[in-house]
């Protein structure tokens, strides 16, 4: 296995698991001249948990960086926090792979999703602000509805006081690094502006609100 196809540790329970996407240039007419990246991760609790399932094309990529840390049918649960195919697109393969004990989603991110994939899945849904257990720590979700989807919510996991925040932070960037001080500072601050200033603009005042539950 290629070291470039390795999890990467982020905090003492948490590997990125995702996969990177150099060659995009038009993410649904949005320039993405630095290509993009498709964030997972899995949270090594009690219940071995997924957060998030990248786009279609990029399964193995996901399967591969899962195997690196654990067999993939070990996983216990999967958690949606957003239901857009870049953050969701392998989640019916995954359900057939690994049988999870429960999928989760918010009550929005239940009904995109069986929209988007037409079919019966068994989806719990959350609710807002009340700790999910994991047995050893909890995963806490902020229902974040418009920011930047109806569907939206972040997760945070207590115990390494991380914050899965799907698209609410986000910026299209390919980079083999995975933490902001590794990729030239330049690259992280236009693409972050320029996400902010397209995507996430027009709901400044939902977002001054988020912060604060956050």
């Amino acid at each position: 296995m290629g070291q470039a196809y390795k999890a990467r540790k982020i905090s003492d329970n948490v590997y990125w698991v995702g996969a990177v996407d150099w060659s995009i240039r038009d993410f649904h007419g949005y320039a993405t001249e630095r290509g993009t990246s498709y964030n997972a991760y899995l949270i090594m609790a009690d219940k071995i948990t997924l957060v998030d399932a990248v786009k279609a094309p990029y399964y193995d990529e996901l399967i591969t960086r899962i195997s690196s840390v654990i067999d993939p049918s070990k996983i216990d649960y999967i958690v949606s926090n957003h239901a857009e195919f870049d953050h969701s697109g392998c989640l019916d393969k995954m359900i057939d792979l690994i049988s999870p004990e429960k999928v989760f989603a918010s009550p929005n991110g239940k009904k995109a999703l069986l929209q988007h994939f037409h079919a019966p899945l068994d989806i719990t849904v959350l609710e807002d602000t009340k700790p999910l257990s994991l047995g050893n720590m909890n995963l806490v979700p902020v229902f974040t509805p418009m920011l930047h989807w109806p569907d939206s919510m972040m997760t945070y996991l207590d115990s390494d006081k991380v914050m899965f925040s799907q698209d609410g932070f986000g910026m299209h960037l390919a980079s083999t690094e995975r933490f902001a001080d590794e990729v030239p500072a330049f690259s992280v601050w236009y693409e972050t502006q320029k996400y902010y200033a397209n995507i996430l603009t027009p709901f400044g005042m939902q977002i001054r609100k988020t912060l604060k539950r956050i």
